[in-house]
């Protein structure tokens, strides 16, 4: 506490205070649209590239770039980052190896910290200022096209410092409106709102921002992806363990040695590997975009000092979420690997590597 008192610290707190205050005199920001899917930005050769497509491979080139910092100069005694990287590492393998042993840990910790830190990651790059604010305007019809009539809200185009910026005074489309806009943009053929406007100009007077910029996670594509990746790894590591054995636990179990009743338990354990992949992916896709969501809002409703606390939330949200679906796959790929049938299967497993410490 008594560093943060010092001069230079006062200093810059008093001119990040000060941004913050005339960031929000001068530019009053409207209430970002707000959409489940991501945005197309472009395509290439007809494969549409999204905002949260650019933002996945953002923390792609931030971890590549983390680790070729780290990497060309390694030293025996780190220091720097380094000393922060070798330190984090040491903490979660330690984890790894309480949880799925010592042999284990050396093949399931890669693909631990890989899901843990590209989600930190991609969601952290969620809260640089900037990151959801800087986009394309385009006028609403457009938008309200695209949306299928979902965006019927627009505003006002200002400027700031010769840079085009929307204000608060807010226009809404009638339903009248919203019907002209989707007849005169439907085709012929597939009756889709067509994509392009020859026009920048909007007949209402009303605009949206497209962001550059969106957290990966709000896009279900990703956590999808991952939770799938998660899922199939640990079929095909139970499968490398034990065998066709490995099966057993869901058409076959011995557990309580009541054939309708094992039978049950394991139609239950099929249906249990399946609902992973949709709790999965909707766990962190609904904590990751209502957290993007907050952010939107309680800027827009109070501008003034009460937002960053909301901010370190979502720092530590962020983690949080990576954290829990990198140790929920780790202890799904440590339970898959342990035998589930009798007493004697449980010795039989209890030799192998799987669980020794």
């Amino acid at each position: 506490m008594r560093n943060l008192f010092k001069p230079r610290n006062l200093l810059m707190i008093v001119v990040v205070l000060a941004v913050m205050l005339g960031g929000a005199v001068l530019i009053p920001v409207p209430l970002p649209t707000i959409l489940l899917p991501a945005e197309e930005l472009f395509s290439v050769a007809g494969f549409p590239v999204t905002n949260t497509l650019i933002t996945t491979l953002i923390a792609d080139i931030t971890l590549l770039a983390i680790a070729f910092a780290v990497g060309r100069n390694l030293k025996e005694i780190p220091s720097g980052l380094q000393n922060l990287i070798e330190w984090f590492l040491e903490i979660f393998y330690r984890m790894t190896e309480d949880i799925a042993g010592k042999i284990n840990a050396k093949r399931w910790f890669p693909v631990f910290m890989t899901i843990m830190m590209f989600l930190m990651v991609a969601n952290w790059w969620e809260l640089i200022p900037g990151f959801d604010s800087i986009g394309v305007i385009e006028p609403v019809e457009v938008a309200t096209a695209h949306t299928n009539g979902t965006v019927r809200t627009g505003y006002k185009l200002g400027s700031f410092l010769g840079i085009r910026t929307l204000v608060k005074d807010q226009v809404n489309l009638t339903d009248a409106e919203v019907q002209e806009i989707l007849a005169e943009h439907k085709t012929e053929a597939g009756g889709e709102a067509a994509a392009k406007t020859e026009s920048h100009e909007s007949k209402y007077g009303a605009y949206v921002l497209k962001p550059l910029f969106r957290a990966a996670a709000t896009d279900l594509n990703v956590p999808l992806a991952l939770a799938l990746i998660s899922v199939i790894l640990t079929q095909a590591e139970g499968m490398r363990v034990l065998g066709m054995k490995y099966w057993r636990k869901f058409f076959l179990p011995t557990i309580t040695g009541m054939k309708p009743v094992d039978a049950f338990v394991g139609i239950l354990e099929l249906i249990s590997e399946f609902a992973k992949i949709i709790s999965f992916s909707f766990r962190l896709f609904g904590n990751v975009f209502a957290g993007q969501v907050l952010l939107f809002v309680m800027p827009f409703l109070i501008p003034y000092f009460i937002p960053l606390p909301f901010y370190g939330l979502e720092l530590f949200v962020g983690f949080m979420q990576a954290f829990v679906f990198a140790i929920l796959t780790l202890i799904f790929l440590s339970s898959a690997v342990v035998s589930h049938e009798g007493h004697e299967d449980h010795g039989h497993a209890a030799e192998a590597p799987v669980t020794a410490h």
